[in-house]
């Protein structure tokens, strides 16, 4: 086997570059699905006004932490 030829670098085949991703956003994304997960179940199954609230805040955590999901991370090289 020939073992001295460079190996090519798939890294930077056509692909865009990405910033990575933020700890916050992942978090706030993640507490978004369980807390709207929740609430949207408590007012499908107890017909609360209180679980569509909080189904609504869940959704609300979702979009912001999908917003912030690339802000303050370091792109990967």
């Amino acid at each position: 086997m020939h073992q001295d030829a460079p190996r090519p670098n798939h890294e930077k085949r056509n692909r865009p570059d990405k910033p990575g991703v933020s700890a916050r956003g992942l978090v706030l994304t993640i507490l978004g699905v369980v807390i709207g997960s929740a609430g949207y179940y408590a007012s499908w199954r107890f017909q609360t006004p209180i679980g569509t609230l909080g189904g609504i805040a869940g959704l609300a955590l979702c979009v912001i932490g999908t917003s912030h999901g690339h802000d303050g991370a370091s792109p990967t090289v």
